[in-house]
């Protein structure tokens, strides 16, 4: 979306979306949230949120298996089983301030906001915040073109933090067309002639070449996906190529009479970014504006007619379609408006991304904000097409809605860090009701059973022997994932012992105890003491300890082989 302007914070193509809405208020405040023309009994009656809780269980869990077993494959009944998440499959992601987060400025200065601004404890808990509640981040400015090649140790460094931190990284993004935001090389404005150099300060004299245009982009598609490889795991080829928002690239080096989102030239840029991306193992995705808020039908359509023209025409491999999901308070959708948008977007088989979430400008109180996000999240996880969810930041002085003629206004923090009602929403939702926290014990045959979200988690199984924990992934909401876990495995494993007889010990700590009276050692007493206890409560509850011949059970034979191992 439009962004801080790199040279003075003037506005970008965010002005020209915000003289869309005052052009048509009255269609706009139409589609408040309730009051859409679409709007549907699901809205009215209250039922979507019970429908989005069965498909959230359907979709975003799988069912899994916990077979607890002893060295020898034996299954351990009655075990204790907990099932701890540790990460989601799901992107939860935000963009961030790559040169405060690294850095403490913004564009070499200090940053000032209203006569006040952050320190060093406020860059800390900015850093604290994104490695806490997110798993993926996307660079707000520095990996566009631009900016990168101005700004790129900043941009690697802010990568690799994330990559250290266990993040993933979002890649935005390749090819954007904005000359006001300074996403374009000045050389690059200047080859595409005098409509264009005229009105970008940093450029020189006009002098077309719209040759030298196309391959430098198609050079920089290349270099920069090359250059992070699958550090970054999927990027956006070309960003915002609708008629009204930032084509002016496309249009250059296009015949009179194409329409950018249909364009060859688009066309071209998404397979060259598909080659160069295949080669590491990673995504391509598209990415707009007024895609998904009210009062936008036509640009709707315009979208769809971009997938299809992608996807049917020229054939890509389209992994994403990224709606950036900027809601004005009378551009909010009812959650039948939402599912309508994203069945129109997920037919064309590329899973779907909320790229830039956010809610600011007028109409907005927080408790507005709190109600409008948790159901939009809702909708959006319970969508079996939905992948990624991105803020567009979460701190107030570093929100970009005062340049989009708006307010600074970000989802989760003030100024102060106070946590605002939707803080609450996202972390209550994502961290809590879709947060793995299950435990049980395993049954007669050693199994313990439960559903969890799709993602990492940490399982841990504690027997009379000591605690095992183990790291595993479900990732399949359509069947089921089991997990052996031995309850004697290495590493993890503390031996405690059996609880009978009281101080029998293991003389050579192979796991099996055969000094049952305590002595330190194995001798002719402890066969007679096995003999004489062989079928006690005491003797069979700890068995796993005293099946010396691994059959699964105490019987005469293991008297025979502990007679022959102290003989």
């Amino acid at each position: 979306m439009s962004e801080r302007d790199a040279s003075n914070g003037g506005e970008t193509s965010g002005l020209d979306r915000r003289t869309f809405v005052k052009t048509t208020g009255a269609a706009g405040a139409a589609t408040a949230l309730g009051t859409g023309a679409s709007g549907s009994a699901v809205a009215q009656d209250g039922s979507w949120e019970s429908e989005a809780e069965q498909r959230i269980e359907e979709h975003r869990k799988g069912d899994l298996e916990i077979q607890v077993e002893d060295g020898n494959g034996n299954p351990i009944p009655d075990a204790d089983v907990s099932v701890e998440m540790q990460e989601h499959e799901f992107v939860f992601g935000t963009a961030v301030h790559a040169e405060f987060m690294m850095d403490g400025t913004e564009w070499g200065n200090e940053i000032t906001v209203d006569g006040w601004s952050p320190s060093d404890e406020d860059q800390q808990r900015f850093r604290e915040v994104v490695d806490e509640y997110f798993n993926t981040i996307v660079l707000e400015n520095l990996h566009k073109w631009h900016l990168w090649e101005q700004n790129q140790d900043i941009a690697d460094r802010a990568t690799q933090w994330a990559l250290d931190h266990g993040k993933r990284v979002r890649g935005h993004v390749c090819i954007w067309g904005s000359i006001n935001g300074y996403a374009l090389p000045p050389d690059v404005v200047e080859a595409m002639g005098g409509d264009y150099a005229n009105n970008f300060d940093p450029a020189g004299q006009p002098n077309e070449d719209l040759d030298y245009v196309v391959s430098e982009a198609n050079a920089h598609i290349e270099e920069i996906i090359d250059h992070y490889g699958d550090d970054i795991f999927e990027w956006e080829i070309v960003n915002e190529a609708l008629p009204d928002h930032a084509p002016s690239i496309i249009n250059a080096v296009s015949d009179d009479g194409q329409q950018p989102h249909t364009a060859p030239i688009l066309g071209d840029w998404f397979e060259l970014g598909q080659e160069v991306a295949e080669e590491h193992d990673i995504d391509i995705a598209m990415n707009d504006y007024n895609t998904l808020s009210g009062a936008y039908t036509n640009q709707w359509d315009q979208y769809e007619d971009q997938i299809d023209f992608l996807v049917n025409e020229r054939g890509v491999d389209l992994d994403g379609v990224g709606m950036q999901s900027h809601h004005f308070a009378d551009e909010r959708l009812d959650p039948s408006q939402m599912w309508d948008a994203w069945e129109r977007y997920s037919q064309y088989g590329a899973g779907l991304r909320i790229t830039e979430f956010d809610m600011f400008g007028s109409g907005w109180d927080q408790q507005m904000q709190a109600d409008y996000m948790e159901t939009f999240l809702k909708m959006f996880f319970s969508h079996p097409d939905a992948e990624q969810f991105l803020m567009w930041g979460f701190w107030d002085p570093l929100h970009w809605g005062q340049e989009a003629g708006g307010t600074r206004d970000a989802p989760l923090f003030e100024r102060d860090w106070t946590e605002k009602p939707a803080f609450d929403v996202y972390t209550g939702l994502v961290f809590d009701d879709w947060w793995t926290d299950e435990s049980g014990t395993t049954d007669d045959s050693g199994v313990y059973a439960t559903s969890a979200f799709l993602g990492e988690h940490e399982v841990t199984v504690e027997t009379s022997q000591g605690s095992t924990t183990e790291t595993i992934s479900v990732t399949d909401s359509d069947g089921t994932t089991t997990v052996t876990i031995d309850a004697q495995g290495d590493g993890t494993t503390t031996p405690e012992g059996p609880d009978y007889p009281e101080g029998a010990t293991d003389p050579d700590d192979d796991g099996l105890y055969e000094d049952l009276n305590g002595n330190g050692e194995a001798d002719y007493s402890d066969v007679v003491q096995y003999f004489n206890e062989m079928e006690s409560d005491g003797l069979q509850r700890n068995a796993e300890y005293y099946d010396y011949n691994g059959n699964g059970e105490i019987d005469f034979a293991d008297v025979v082989d502990l007679f022959q191992e102290v003989n």
